[in-house]
């Protein structure tokens, strides 16, 4: 296959609504939202996006200026997308968060503590709501000392002049902040720029062979990178169309976003490792083959680790529907880097394999045939057009060579400027040059936190630099601990795990696994397998805990929190059922 975008290439997402506005394709659905059932609820094309996007803008000039930062939350059906890109449109910031909650008469808040740690680092002049009545209520229940104009995304206008045109931009001028997950520790506003915006989502265009027949379905949270990137900007940079869903709307029934890939003729869809098992566990065999997955070209896994388990287990399960394997299209990338570095090739086999568990806690990629001795891994791709990839040593900034483990540094043209009001931090993460560069090299790159290695150009991520488990001198990576904990017992199949070490009074490693099991007598013999299991790969004294299901602390995109975690075991706030230990 050999496909090319007739999209031109465009510097600012502006730049491309304006191209696909004025193109031939003017009155085609660029952007269409599904209701809980499934049903198309709204579209939009180009000309009538871009015509409520202008109106949208005028509102926000009339309340600040080019610069100011905006709060974008999850709107429902399209007022998301016309949302962002009003703030473009008008040279505002863009401030992605989570859905505000309403109430009659009540404040207006989002997961409150969140929203309030955001507007305080970033100073808002305007936050966006769908409707002039929530907006009238979100103004009349304000008691802040630092008040903000509410602004409805479907009535804008008011008493503001429709704009004359999109406010003069720069590819290096700043579009939006994007608050990061803090899996490993507090939202960080990281400062994404027009041109970091449109280079990374061309790199995964033209990576993945995304054109004007190409749908992109899509449930991921926008307020994330990744359902940003992929929902909103990737479609207006490819000529592609998109069909959306709520969060909430694919959890509930994954089928829904099974039917909507169905009804399209040439699909990119992109999700997290744990959506793939969801559908497995919630579509029930028989109706898996009344549906037709033969139109999915594109099944992008990336946001946590990708388990080959999973990856078989899903085409296993929809075989029937006509699914192949070689869809399944792993990839890494991170907010700091507008999200896209690396990804395979579609249609080709994914890379899976195995390295000697000793000798990868030792820093070292060995080769291993599969058993208990080995790590199974899954190759995350080559990097993306523009992008190099190095593996460096943290410590002495010295690059590694092949197979040996280090922390994943990038240097792309999505690379971000750094991190709002952190200079110094900015300086350390987006600056970073490895030991023996010129002092004039332009190279400049992203310290990613997270480990891995490159086995020839591909990449592969064994954790994170902040969560390693170290033991007698060695790492040992946390999502392994918590595979081998989660595949010991039936009773804690295809849950969530969070492994990590004790303190030093207490010496050796905690797990805890969610269970749907409430038989006591069970659930004893599920964490004595599972700590068993963990005790023949760690040389440390293991404790392990069941839990209940949706009580491992996770990030809005569902990483594992492993901090906050051992916090709430700490506290006496994690409720468990069941506990064994090695001691």
């Amino acid at each position: 296959m050999n496909r090319t975008t007739s999209q031109p290439r465009a510097a600012t997402v502006v730049d491309a609504l304006l191209a696909r506005a004025d193109g031939p394709d003017a009155g085609r659905p660029v952007f269409t939202a599904l209701d809980a059932d499934g049903e198309p609820a709204e579209q939009l094309t180009a000309g009538a996006l871009l015509d409520r996007v202008r109106a949208l803008a005028a509102a926000l000039r009339a309340v600040g200026r080019a610069g100011d930062r905006v709060i974008v939350p999850a709107l429902p059906g399209l007022d998301f997308h016309v949302g962002l890109l009003g703030c473009f449109y008008a040279g505002m910031i863009a401030v992605p968060v989570p859905q505000l909650r309403t109430g009659a008469r009540q404040r207006t808040t989002v997961r409150a503590e969140r929203l309030t740690a955001i507007s305080r680092d970033c100073a808002p002049v305007a936050v966006l709501v769908s409707t002039a009545e929530e907006a009238d209520e979100a103004e009349e229940a304000e008691d802040t000392e630092d008040a903000v104009t509410w602004i409805p995304v479907r009535q804008p206008a008011r008493d503001a002049a429709a704009p004359a045109g999109p406010a003069a931009l720069a590819p290096a001028d700043t579009a939006l902040l994007q608050y990061t997950s803090g899996s490993t520790g507090s939202p960080r506003g990281v400062l994404v720029s027009h041109g970091n915006l449109v280079a990374s989502q061309v790199a995964l265009r033209d990576r993945c062979e995304i054109d004007s027949e190409t749908t992109v379905v899509n449930w991921l949270p926008l307020f994330h990178d990744m359902g940003l990137c992929t929902g909103v900007v990737l479609p207006l940079v490819s000529g592609a169309a998109a069909v959306t869903m709520e969060p909430a709307t694919f959890v509930r029934d994954p089928r829904i976003w099974l039917r909507a890939i169905e009804a399209e003729e040439d699909v990119f869809a992109a999700a997290p490792d744990f959506a793939y098992n969801l559908c497995v566990r919630r579509i029930p065999e028989d109706e898996r083959a009344r549906i037709d997955l033969s139109t999915w070209r594109v099944a992008a896994n990336g946001s946590e680790p990708v388990r080959a388990s999973t990856l078989r287990r899903f085409a296993r399960a929809f075989r029937r529907s006509f699914f192949r394997e070689e869809v399944f299209t792993p990839g890494y990338g991170l907010a700091e880097c507008t999200l896209t570095v690396t990804m395979d090739r579609p249609l080709y086999p994914t890379p899976v394999r195995h390295y000697e568990r000793d000798a990868l806690a030792a820093g070292r990629a060995t080769p291993a045939s599969p058993g208990a001795d080995a790590v199974e891994l899954v190759g995350c791709g080559t990097a993306v057009s523009g992008v190099h990839v190095r593996v460096v040593d943290p410590d002495t900034r010295r690059p590694l060579a092949e197979r040996v483990v280090g922390e994943i540094w990038v240097d792309a043209p999505g690379n971000c400027a750094g991190y709002w009001g952190r200079d110094a931090e900015s300086a350390e993460v987006f600056a970073a040059r490895t030991e023996g560069d010129p002092a004039d090299a332009d190279t400049r790159y992203v310290r990613t936190g997270d480990l891995g290695f490159l086995d020839g150009d591909e990449l592969f991520v064994t954790g994170r630099l902040k969560d390693v488990l170290i033991i007698g001198g060695e790492n040992y990576f946390p999502q392994d601990v918590e595979a081998v904990a989660g595949a010991a017992h039936a009773a804690f199949e295809h849950q969530r795990a969070a492994a990590w070490p004790l303190d030093e009074a207490h010496p050796g490693v905690a797990v805890v696994v969610e269970t749907r099991e409430r038989d006591p007598r069970e659930l004893a013999d599920a964490v004595r397998a599972a700590g068993i299991a963990v005790a023949r790969v760690l040389p440390a004294p293991v404790s392990v805990y069941a839990v209940a299901p949706n009580k491992v602390p996770r990030t809005t995109s569902g990483k594992i929190r492993r901090r906050a975690c051992a916090q709430q075991m700490a506290a006496g706030r994690l409720p468990l059922l069941a506990h064994w230990s090695s001691r």
